[in-house]
């Protein structure tokens, strides 16, 4: 039984070790929006230099997943670091004065291949008209992440055509605010795809965009599904 090495960054943010290779998606690892008035609810889990990835992926361009504090402090600690991404998320990062090169766009349907792990970029529902979620393919097994999306009518059939069936683990948003599925939806998403485990996410950050992860929780593990609910920064190894 192969195991993967997972750490939940907050928000919409994840670490994941892939034998050895470090992949973060979505890092928020600053307060830049507490210029916005949008204040952290919880501590910086894990300071971006010490992250010491190798790719780092984001799902769209928005402040809490492509945060231009925390991508100038990954960009200037590990120049060989690969940013992975979406048309947005790339003009946003030359725009920083960034090195185009080490930028690699990622739209949806397009796949990125590593030694390690491969990742394809599905449909997402959100407000950036770029977003996307990814599907990790690693070893035998498959690990998707929403990004933040609504659950518009064509989203499981869509993703379904991407999944297999025994897709290993989920993470999934389930704030229902600005863009995004409610907890009540999730379950809906949930239910379609059966994951083995599935992990809430994009809550607990800011006070005005969360909701508790009770039902969520209740919910699908009435449905006979592991779910977790992980504490950011402190790693969990999951059986896939």
């Amino acid at each position: 039984m192969e195991t993967l090495k997972v750490i939940w960054l907050g928000q919409g943010g994840f670490l994941f070790e892939f034998d050895g290779t470090k992949v973060v998606v979505d890092p928020y690892l600053s307060n830049s929006l507490a210029a916005r008035g949008i204040e952290r609810m919880i501590a910086i889990p894990i300071a971006p230099e010490e992250l010491q990835p190798d790719y780092v992926l984001f799902t769209h361009d928005h402040a809490d997943h492509f945060d231009e504090e925390t991508v100038t402090a990954l960009t200037n600690q590990y120049p060989t670091c690969k940013f992975i991404g979406p048309s947005s998320v790339a003009e946003h990062y030359v725009k920083l004065g960034f090195d185009p090169k080490q930028f690699q766009v990622l739209n949806k349907g397009e796949v990125f291949y590593s030694r390690t792990f491969s990742v394809n970029a599905v449909p997402a529902f959100h407000t950036d008209a770029y977003s996307t979620g990814f599907v990790f393919s690693y070893q035998k097994h498959q690990i998707y992440i929403s990004g933040d999306t609504l659950l518009d009518p064509e989203l499981i059939p869509l993703l379904k055509k991407e999944m297999p069936e025994n897709l290993s683990l989920m993470m999934i948003c389930i704030n229902g605010k600005l863009g995004n599925m409610t907890d009540v939806e999730a379950v809906e998403v949930v239910k379609a795809l059966s994951p083995k485990t599935v992990v809430p996410m994009h809550y607990g950050m800011f006070e005005s965009n969360t909701v508790a992860p009770d039902f969520f929780y209740q919910s699908t593990t009435e449905l006979g599904l592991q779910c977790e609910l992980m504490k950011p920064g402190t790693a969990k190894i999951f059986n896939l």
